[in-house]
């Protein structure tokens, strides 16, 4: 099949902005095509391997789009010439739309001829006033357009503390980095809201020791968003990390329901203990290149080609909350208990945001090392 260059194109776009702030996140202190980053990869799906030694990060956008575009235009699953591995696996896995809430997200596919960029624009600005409307350069006239924004907020109540020492945060490696902080700190003792605002899902092993893991929601009374992260030992794949935080999170669940007079001890962060989460405010452009410059095998779609498959992605996890923005574009062209416990994220950890109450996330990171976290200033300001 001849090449139709730039005949296609496919955008999506996921914001999800998650905080208590009023501004937008600023400037990110990381910005920077994942191609240029040694140590962090983006992934298509949750089930696709974690690289040994890297961080890697999932976010529905993509997904969304990928879905949206085989549901209305193809009819069927995507097909590309080449049959890649990554088409298979978004084929495969679960569409996460119905467990993203229903205001927080806006999906349409169509074809530019009839009109779709204008009604992608027009829909952004009423549902999305502060959302920039997106652009679709060199697509032709008998192009598609897929199209999905997602914008979800997750409220702290109460501001965190910011920790004015460095957290020395140590990578799968061994390597220490000093990073900035934001948590519950073990002198807090007279901040009773503070500590009833996270909600511990479960902690096993060791206390204050190597072997110590726990998952705590971050802020238990959000809605209809939260927050979880999570110091687990690696697994195989995002989607192995979740399945493992259900399971010992269900076990806790079983427990405080035989014995409810232990769930106090179980689930809250109490006076003596202290909480330290890593800063993050960075902005990544991933190309998924092995989808790119394939044409479609799909019978709608055939005489198109997938040139560009790009997924932007901004996170900032503070103090104040969380806010993730995502714009992805395809055209054509056992507990044990101690006097305290230190909840402290300095080494490999989890983080998911997803609908409270819903099967599936829509962003996952699993943190390896330091190369998207807050380094340290001697000003100690964050």
């Amino acid at each position: 099949m001849a090449k139709l260059a730039f005949a296609a194109a496919v955008a999506a776009v996921l914001a999800l902005a998650s905080s208590c702030f009023a501004p937008l996140a600023p400037d990110p202190r990381i910005d920077i095509a994942s191609s240029d980053l040694k140590a962090t990869q983006v992934v298509p799906t949750l089930d696709s391997p974690i690289p040994e030694g890297k961080n890697a990060i999932w976010c529905a956008s993509f997904l969304c789009a990928w879905k949206t575009l085989a549901a209305d235009l193809a009819g069927e699953p995507i097909a590309l010439e080449g049959a890649p591995e990554a088409a298979a696996s978004l084929n495969a896995a679960k569409d996460p739309r119905p467990d993203i809430p229903e205001d927080a997200l806006y999906a349409v596919a169509g074809w530019k001829q009839d009109g779709v960029i204008d009604k992608i624009q027009g829909e952004l600005k009423r549902r999305f006033p502060r959302k920039q409307p997106p652009t679709f350069p060199r697509a032709a006239e008998n192009s598609f357009i897929a199209y999905s924004y997602l914008e979800a907020n997750v409220k702290f109540s109460l501001l965190y503390f910011q920790y004015q020492h460095p957290l020395e945060f140590s990578d799968s490696g061994g390597r220490k980095t000093k990073i900035t902080s934001f948590g519950i700190r073990t002198d807090d003792k007279h901040v009773d809201k503070l500590r009833a605002q996270p909600r511990v899902l479960f902690r096993k092993g060791g206390l204050n020791g190597e072997t110590f893991e726990f998952a705590i929601d971050l802020c238990a009374d959000s809605s209809p968003s939260q927050i979880v992260v999570a110091r687990i030992a690696r697994e195989p794949t995002l989607a192995a990390a979740l399945e493992r935080i259900d399971r010992e999170s269900t076990k806790v669940d079983e427990l405080t329901q035989k014995t409810p007079e232990n769930a106090v001890y179980l689930r809250e962060v109490r006076p003596e203990d202290m909480l330290q989460v890593p800063d993050m405010l960075w902005r990544i452009s991933h190309r998924f290149a092995e989808l790119e410059n394939r044409p479609f095998a799909n019978s709608k779609l055939r005489g198109q080609n997938l040139d560009v498959a790009q997924q932007d992605i901004l996170f900032r996890l503070d103090r104040s909350g969380a806010e993730l923005k995502s714009e992805a574009k395809m055209y054509g062209y056992g507990i044990l208990y101690g006097p305290h416990t230190d909840f402290v994220l300095d080494r490999p950890f989890l983080i998911c945001m997803k609908k409270r109450g819903a099967a599936s996330p829509y962003f996952v990171m699993w943190v390896d090392n330091a190369e998207l976290l807050c380094p340290w200033k001697e000003d100690g300001r964050p």
